[in-house]
């Protein structure tokens, strides 16, 4: 299963597979793939069989780092449902593009307008039997609409998925790897991370469930927290070990991506966590149980409490992602909480705008709470003018 492919046994497998106006999607997260173990890049050699063989579309999910090789230009249309991270050089070619959608509606995209005729991933392997690794994200669930895969095999992955391994009559391993996932060390919190991760702590119930975001006050959050915790989330990150270690990690967590360092990959070998978008974003199942309070932040925030996290204006700084089905969830979860968490600054300016520069990420009626460093605004019960009255209090406009 895991016999050593050469860079031109894996393109000539490439070739055998595809054929004009398939639609082929690449495997994401830190998993993306990069090299064969013989040092061929994947995104090049994908590159080369998409220009020979013409008229290939091409869908990317979230990567948070650059597909070194990858030629946009190549194909005859670039579909990204994540843009930023890794992306943004590919989204500068007038062949690609991105939709947005939340996480949550990307299923239902594959598996009608956008279903792909191949799966391109990468895969681990325990036991003689094959398994996502490092995230299960949007992938399981196109094996369920019959989606064949080509799979490369790394050998230096952890396998932290809960779902049962792959049918292997889906699945034709063409090649095998051995760099392992993208690193992405967490960044030290700032004071400012610390001080509003403590505000938000307040109003999260001990053994509650505990959606946050990757990045500086999502480590805050995870350090921070006294209490215990069960994790329920879309990306799971280094911080996660720390709360561990402290006792205050209820059970195992639940996420669809592992985002982080060796420290988290060593962590998570041989553990439960990972299931598939269908699961970790399912509004149904995340308001139900025990309290789910969702924790994010904001790019710009409207006088009502509107959300725009992609960017400003034409520079496009991430994508939708979670943000509006976690929202969603925690607002009608019975003892949850949906909040926003934001310093009333960043680089000098105030998140709070007059109106936002790009579309609403999040509707303003899915928001309970905007969170500061200096104070919170609880919008719950609140009409219309009685929002906009609270939340310029609490950026002093």
């Amino acid at each position: 299963m895991t016999t050593p492919f050469t860079g031109a046994g894996f393109a000539a497998a490439l070739r055998a597979a595809v054929r004009p106006g398939m639609t082929i999607a690449l495997g994401d997260g830190v998993g993306e793939l990069r090299c064969l173990d013989d040092g061929t890049s994947v995104p090049a050699v994908l590159s080369a069989v998409a220009g020979d063989v013409g008229s290939l579309r091409l869908v990317l999910g979230w990567l948070p780092a650059a597909l070194d090789g990858l030629d946009p230009t190549a194909f005859a249309d670039v579909v990204a449902l994540m843009p930023g991270w890794g992306v943004r050089d590919v989204l500068q070619s007038p062949s690609a593009r991105f939709l947005p959608t939340s996480l949550a509606g990307i299923d239902a995209m594959l598996g009608s307008t956008l279903r792909p005729d191949l799966l391109i991933t990468k895969l681990v392997e325990r036991s003689g039997q094959l398994h996502f690794g490092t995230e299960v994200s949007w992938q399981r669930q196109l094996i369920g609409h019959g989606v064949p895969v080509l799979g490369v095999v790394d050998v230096a992955a952890p396998a932290a998925s809960a779902e049962p391994p792959l049918d292997p009559s889906q699945v034709r391993v063409v090649g095998h790897s051995d760099d392992g996932p993208v690193r992405v060390p967490s960044r030290e919190p700032e004071p400012i991370h610390q001080a509003l991760a403590d505000a938000v702590l307040r109003f999260v119930p001990e053994g509650s469930r505990l959606q946050y975001g990757p990045g500086q006050l999502g480590t805050a959050l995870l350090r921070r927290a006294d209490q215990p915790l069960r994790i329920d989330t879309g990306l799971l990150t280094d911080a996660v070990v720390d709360l561990d270690r402290r006792g205050r990690l209820i059970g195992v967590p639940s996420a669809t991506y592992l985002h982080g360092s060796d420290l988290l990959y060593e962590w998570a070998e041989a553990r439960p966590i990972l299931r598939g978008i269908d699961h970790s974003h399912n509004l149904t199942r995340l308001s139900r149980g025990e309290p789910f309070v969702a924790v994010n932040t904001a790019i710009e925030i409207d006088p009502v409490g509107q959300v725009n996290v992609e960017g400003r204006g034409d520079k496009v700084v991430g994508g939708i992602g979670g943000h509006p089905d976690y929202c969603a969830a925690a607002r009608i979860s019975r003892g949850g909480l949906s909040i926003i968490a934001v310093p009333t600054t960043v680089h000098g300016r105030s998140p709070l705008v007059a109106c936002l520069s790009r579309p609403a990420s999040t509707p303003a009626h899915h928001i309970d709470l905007i969170v500061t460093e200096s104070g919170h605004a609880d919008l719950r019960g609140a009409d219309w003018s009685q929002r906009r009255e609270l939340i310029a209090q609490l950026f002093d406009q």
